[in-house]
């Protein structure tokens, strides 16, 4: 599968996600180093009105649907991967009015878990948010049938 068609699940993926839906989350690039989420920092977001500070709840959703897809795409045949585990270290504040990003990827993945990382910036050499997550495989036999065929337009296997 190339990573324009790993784009295109991702992209797919997150339609099914309300929540992806509601905070008008992008899929921007699957690539060789991970998955690159974004969203805007809408003004409907701020935790801190006196500065325009976007609440860190939304910096979590951002980063568990980032490691998440990280984990489908880290795997040979796509399979559901519920959150076993969401570790966040926050070094600034996230500005409203301005893109976040973040990247993910796949550190390590075991027999029923899938090793993450993630990092949220806006301005690249100003990280705001590092995480890692974990992802508990359920395996072929408990991920929904058709799930890789409605996603990525492949037969799991």
């Amino acid at each position: 599968m190339t990573n324009q068609q790993k784009l295109k699940g991702i992209k797919k993926f997150m339609t099914l996600i309300p929540h992806c839906k509601v905070l008008d989350m992008q899929a921007e690039e699957v690539s060789d180093e991970g998955v690159l989420l974004s969203l805007q920092g809408d003004k409907r977001f701020v935790g801190n009105a006196e500065k325009q500070l976007i609440h860190g709840g939304v910096l979590t959703v951002l980063m568990d649907t980032a490691c998440g897809s990280a984990a489908i795409l880290g795997l040979e045949q796509p399979e559901v991967c519920p959150t076993v585990d969401l570790r966040m270290d926050h070094y600034r504040a996230a500005e409203a009015g301005r893109r976040l990003y973040c990247r993910a990827w796949v550190t390590r993945v075991a027999s029923q878990i899938v090793f993450t990382e993630g990092l949220i910036w806006q301005d690249s050499e100003l990280p705001i948010a590092k995480g890692t997550g974990t992802f508990m495989r359920l395996g072929g036999e408990r991920t929904p049938k058709g799930f890789a065929e409605h996603l990525f337009g492949q037969e799991a296997g």
